[in-house]
């Protein structure tokens, strides 16, 4: 694959990325417990918006969920396991910059906006 077809392939992923996090978003809504539904939210995130290299000679991106299926699929646990980790990663810094906002919500008094 060729470097225009490379960035063109993740246009469309993330264009229809964006489109099920609006649909997602939608769908958690009606959740009454904001912590749960901010937690989904960025569970959802995290999954379809953090990639990992899949060469080691270059920088070739994909996403991590896609790889580590793929890898654990045909037996390279090994990578799969890195592909998980950084999904973990990605969703404990979502938790961070959720805890953080709600700390600096209270600081500045904007309990519900």
């Amino acid at each position: 694959m060729d470097l225009s077809g490379y960035v063109i392939a993740w246009l469309v992923y993330l264009l229809a990325a964006i489109g099920l996090v609006i649909v997602f978003w939608r769908i958690t809504g009606n959740i009454t417990w904001r912590r749960t539904r901010r937690s989904l939210r960025a569970v959802a995130a995290a999954v379809l918006f953090t990639p990992i290299n899949v060469d080691h000679d270059g920088l070739w991106l994909a996403p991590a969920y896609l790889v580590g299926l793929y890898d654990w699929i045909l037996g390279h646990h090994d990578k799969a396991a890195e592909a998980g980790a950084y999904m973990l990663y990605a969703f404990a810094l979502m938790i961070v910059v959720i805890l953080l906002e709600s700390v600096l919500r209270r600081l500045l008094g904007m309990e519900r906006a």
